[in-house]
């Protein structure tokens, strides 16, 4: 059993990542700002603190050690250095949910392709990046200050069942309500992971020895034609699709295709087995029908 700390976990695979741990029988604590309630009842310990107050973290943490600190909400320069001002002496590893967002636009990524250690870090929050560079910022702050080892695991788009970002329903409901979706880009390609199988994955890393990055997602590379094949097939309705031009508002995932990842570091490192994402897709479009959603 480990001793577990939790930054965030109370929506989406943050949640997934909490269920897995409990399974597994570990001592968990999440610390949030305590304003969404969460389902785990006595499985879990809880404490209520601004991940941005430096002050309010340094008394929350006071006295405590962790064997593992898990970080699902970390988008800046700021936010890592004040993990590592936080943390530095009071954990072994740190596992920090990172995003390909930190790479150039192209095919079959690997780790290698951004290096944190090599990029230059300029200091500032969340609001004052591209969710992009405020992760490769992040990264950079993270592998040049912490004494800790640090797993910056890099997903792509996640999906699911509780997506709050309901980018892939605004496929769905655009193909059942025949309305036009716009992209050029309906063959270039994209990864995508589901919100379970990322919180099973951040839990599987918890006993690996590693401190580095690391992508992560289901196998297979798919296309937005892929995308809208499968609603299609599913609703037995043919989609509007005007190639001429991209609005991202009909079709979000416009700025995410054209980038995938290379995957096998970490499944021959590890032996990670992912799941097929067009088999993983159906079935949550299949649960969006069933349910009506």
């Amino acid at each position: 059993m480990s001793k577990i700390l939790v930054f965030g976990g109370t929506r989406f695979f943050g949640k997934e990542l909490i269920k897995e741990l409990i399974i597994n029988g570990h001592d968990i604590t999440i610390l949030t700002r305590g304003n969404a309630k969460d389902d785990f009842g006595d499985s879990i310990k809880r404490i209520r603190a601004d991940k941005r107050d430096e002050n309010a973290l340094i008394k929350a943490l006071d006295g405590k050690e962790y064997d593992i600190v898990y970080d699902t909400i970390c988008y800046s320069s700021k936010d890592a250095y004040r993990m590592c001002k936080v943390l530095n002496g009071k954990t072994k590893k740190y596992i920090v949910v990172s995003s390909v967002s930190v790479y150039d636009k192209g095919y079959n990524l690997k780790e290698t392709d951004f290096n944190p250690n090599k990029y230059n870090i300029i200091m500032g929050e969340k609001e004052e990046f591209s969710y992009g560079e405020g992760k490769r910022v992040m990264e950079a702050t993270l592998y040049k200050n912490a004494d800790f080892k640090v797993i910056a695991v890099r997903f792509p788009v996640v999906i699911g069942k509780d997506d709050y970002t309901k980018r892939l329903l605004t496929y769905v409901d655009r193909i059942r309500n025949r309305q036009v979706i716009s992209s050029t880009k309906l063959d270039e390609k994209m990864n995508l992971i589901t919100q379970s199988e990322a919180g099973i994955f951040l839990a599987w890393l918890l006993n690996k020895d590693i401190n580095a990055p690391v992508n992560a997602s289901c196998i297979g590379e798919i296309s937005l034609r892929d995308i809208v094949k499968i609603i299609e097939k599913e609703y037995h309705i043919e989609g509007i699709i005007n190639e001429n031009e991209d609005n991202s508002e009909s079709s979000p995932y416009n700025d995410y295709l054209g980038l995938t990842i290379d995957i096998m570091n970490i499944m021959e490192l590890g032996a990670y087995r992912f799941k097929d994402i067009k088999d993983e897709l159906t079935e949550i479009v299949k649960y969006y029908k069933n349910f009506n959603i």
